[in-house]
């Protein structure tokens, strides 16, 4: 059966009261990714006995009963690895992030935007002077109210509190950061008392990375070197934090989504969302006075503001920020970044959905304003509507050469397999065993043939290697450096270490620059990457051995052993990874790494003996040439155990050739991943997209009162909540039929399947939203009416 890993990475943009709607969504991407997780559990216990498992909600069981229905077709995992998120794409981000690190509900945070994202509940206590004297303009406002919007809006509850909102403080931002915060806080805490202690979707093996934007309203100044003045310096507002869970070992989880890290989520959360004139600037005072009335404790409050923020005791008390869409709305880049490294257990389909709330309305002609705006409205476009626009062509043309680049790259890898198979057969050991010191020669054997080989070639692919290596290691040392000031002395040390590796490679070196043992030695034992990419390599190889057997004579693989080998590689990628860690590092290495700060070049450009011994130093720390005997002995015996004769052998040849392979991809890739050299395909969830239930006059409510609508009205909440649900269970059906190829089966069956999973979310709401009946019966009856060969299977849910 074929087995697929259907990764999603999401980015969620702002939208102020359309949080709700998107919230909606992240319900039912978890509900798909739980229901893979529990599917997966259920096969891997066949023949032994069952579980006490908590019953599970109408919408999962259904979901899983999608996936096993695409189990014909292909045995689907569905994984979230990379989430972004702005504004109020910010805030459900974090939401779903934590859901994911940890297996938690989303419950209360449902609770919450139903029940406090009111302008009632939102607002900020005013005194009774300002209510007194807003009082004589009341009849203005009533009549403004009822003549400007009383077509646009007929729901009195919405009128009246527009009123009132209308009557509130004016020229001060009219809702409550800190009753927010305080919301959030609440609702994270109630999170964990419904989760299991150990429990997490993050795949063994696997990261999830968050992306939450900002807007820093203080700056940063950002040093640029030019050539005449020697630099120039600019103020930098954009912030991008980043949140991960890193699942290294089975049950052991790296997570920065624990319990101890609920306030500077929320703090993110809350600054992300700081909407500029609804909500005052989100500050760290704010945070730890709303932390001080709770008497509770952030305990990574330096860590998270030095690590995240660049602040310190001195300067996090002036800044603070606003909402992130003012700077990114949209951010795909962050993502579409950290995706191209992700490792794959299994063959990787990748989607990258973004969820747009309000898309841009087809029309027949955009471009040609029928009236010049006025004053205001240009202050408004340019400050707010305008800047959450910006176009996202560049990042999916940028997208899309990544793809070509990816098929151009597997082509390439295909065909040079068989001439590097050639080439390192003849130095594998035909009949003797073969031993871990066996591998070791053979590996060295084939990387000296393969540079001897190159040609000119070789050059360029050195000076990619060192400059890389430069970059890592001036990155390593900013993070590891004692001094308040060292992440803006990056650039300096590049240069340092550039000229000394640059140095050392043309020091007695041959035309093609291969001979100087100094460079090598250096690479040996500091060039981290390169063994990430190798054991990589070899992953890919595994991958292929799943299904990869018809027509070659072969038996099919045993998955479990593949598995098992898999898992056994990934811990060895995770020790490789952990060398570029500050946390790796002691206090000898902080101490080497203040000396470099301290010294610097020399007068004349030259570094000086400090490089030298701070690279020792951290070669010493590292110890990769005992890994390399580790990952030696991996593949010569414990692959061996695992796997037949012929698969042991072309993993063998895959990872004793990888210098071949290497010369030709890294100057194409230049990163560290070939686990997952596949296309990146991109799907949106929006209204207009989910067309099973579509209507013609159907609009979300939020998008009202320039998107602020939702929070003015419970019933208008309960309405984008349920069709953000409904919205995402239809794109994400879609997606995964095309990616099982699920056009094969049955019709009848997946629209069974499909009206199945739209009945179980009306089932599970039904309760709890209380204002929206005749909107729940309406769906109803819109889903009996699409599917009517169907309506029996609410009762079967």
């Amino acid at each position: 059966m074929k087995e697929i890993e259907l990764r999603l990475a999401l980015v969620l943009y702002g939208g102020v009261s359309l949080a709700i709607y998107m919230h909606g969504v992240s319900r039912e991407v978890l509900n798909l990714v739980r229901a893979s997780k529990v599917r997966l559990e259920r096969k891997s216990r066949a023949g032994s006995a069952p579980t006490q498992q908590t019953a599970q909600p109408p919408a999962q069981r259904a979901f899983q009963d999608l996936l096993d229905l695409m189990s014909s077709a292909a045995d689907i995992r569905v994984v979230v690895d990379a989430i972004a998120g702005a504004s109020a794409g910010g805030v459900n981000g974090i939401m779903l992030a934590r859901a994911l690190a940890h297996d938690l509900p989303l419950d209360s945070h449902s609770r919450m935007w139903l029940e406090n994202a009111d302008v009632t509940r939102l607002a900020r206590p005013q005194n009774g002077l300002s209510r007194y004297l807003k009082m004589s303009v009341s009849p203005v406002l009533d009549r403004l109210v009822s003549s400007r919007l009383s077509k646009k809006i007929e729901s009195t509850e919405t009128r009246e509190k527009l009123r009132q909102f209308m009557q509130a403080r004016w020229f001060s931002p009219p809702f409550s950061g800190e009753r927010f915060t305080g919301w959030m806080l609440d609702a994270c805490e109630k999170m964990d008392g419904a989760g299991r202690h150990g429990a997490t979707l993050i795949p063994r093996g696997q990261t999830l990375d968050l992306f939450v934007t900002l807007t820093d309203y203080n700056g940063i100044k950002r040093r640029i070197h030019l050539d005449d003045p020697d630099y120039v310096e600019e103020w930098d507002h954009r912030r991008i934090l980043n949140f991960h869970a890193v699942h290294r070992t089975q049950g052991y989880l790296d997570s920065q989504f624990e319990r101890e890290n609920i306030p500077e989520l929320v703090f993110a959360a809350r600054a992300t969302s700081s909407f500029p004139g609804a909500f005052p600037p989100s500050t760290v005072p704010e945070m730890e006075r709303v932390l001080a009335r709770r008497k509770q404790a952030w305990k990574q409050r330096d860590a998270f503001l030095s690590r995240a923020l660049g602040l310190n005791a001195e300067t996090s008390g002036t800044h603070c920020f606003v909402d992130g869409s003012v700077v990114m709305n949209k951010p795909f880049a962050p993502v579409i970044d950290v995706i191209q490294g992700r490792p794959a257990a299994r063959k990787v389909e990748r989607r990258l959905i973004y969820v747009d709330p309000a898309p841009v309305e087809r029309t027949e002609n955009t471009r040609n304003p029928t009236e010049v705006p006025g004053f205001f409205r240009v202050i408004l476009a340019s400050l707010a509507h305008i800047p959450r626009n910006e176009p996202i062509g560049d990042d999916l043309k940028e997208l899309e050469a990544n793809n070509r680049r990816s098929r151009w790259l597997s082509r390439l890898i295909d065909a040079a397999a068989p001439m590097v198979d050639q080439a390192v057969g003849g130095l594998l050991p035909k009949r003797k065993t073969i031993t871990t010191d066996v591998v070791s020669e053979c590996r060295h054997k084939a990387t000296v043939a393969a540079f001897e080989q190159a040609g000119f070639a070789f050059l360029n692919y050195q000076s990619l290697k060192l400059h890389a290596l430069a970059e890592r290691l001036a990155r390593l040392a900013c993070d590891i450096g004692p001094g308040e000031d060292d992440r803006n002395r990056e650039d300096s040390y590049l240069s340092a270490f550039s000229e000394h590796l640059t140095g050392l490679a043309t020091a007695g070196a041959d035309v093609l620059g291969r001979t100087d043992p100094n460079v090598v030695n250096a690479l040996r034992s500091l060039d981290v990457d390169y063994r990430i990419r190798r054991l990589r390599f070899a992953v890919r190889k595994l991958n292929g051995f799943y299904d990869h057997y018809r027509g070659s004579g072969l038996t099919p693989a045993d998955p479990d052993a593949l598995d098992q080998l898999k898992g056994l590689i990934y811990e060895q990628i995770d020790h490789l990874s952990w060398r570029w860690n500050r946390q790796f590092y002691g206090s000898r290495c902080r101490a080497l790494t203040e000396m470099l700060r301290e010294n610097g070049q020399t007068e004349d450009g030259q570094t000086g003996p400090h490089i030298e011994r701070f690279l020792d130093g951290l070669s010493k720390m590292m110890g990769l040439r005992d890994l390399d005997r580790l990952q030696d002995e991996l593949f010569a015996q414990t692959a061996r155990e695992l796997l037949d004769k012929d698969r042991h052998a072309s993993l063998l040849q895959s990872y004793v050739g990888f210098g071949f392979y290497d010369l030709i991809t890294f100057p194409v890739l230049q990163r560290n991943d070939f686990a997952e050299v596949t296309e990146i395909l991109v799907d949106r969830i929006s209204p207009r997209d989910a067309e099973s239930l579509y209507t013609d006059d159907f609009d979300l409510k939020g998008k009202s009162l320039n998107t602020f609508g939702a929070f003015f009205n419970r019933a208008w909440r309960e309405h984008d909540y349920l069709w953000g649900r409904l919205n995402a269970a239809d794109r994400l059906v879609s997606i995964v039929l095309s990616t099982a190829k699920g056009d094969t089966l049955p019709l009848a069956s997946l629209n069974q399947a499909r009206a199945r999973i739209f009945l179980a979310i009306l089932e599970e709401e039904r309760p709890h939203l209380k204002e929206i009946p005749d909107e729940i019966e309406r769906v109803d009856q819109l889903i009996r009416s699409v599917y009517p060969d169907f309506a029996h299977v609410l009762e079967d849910v």
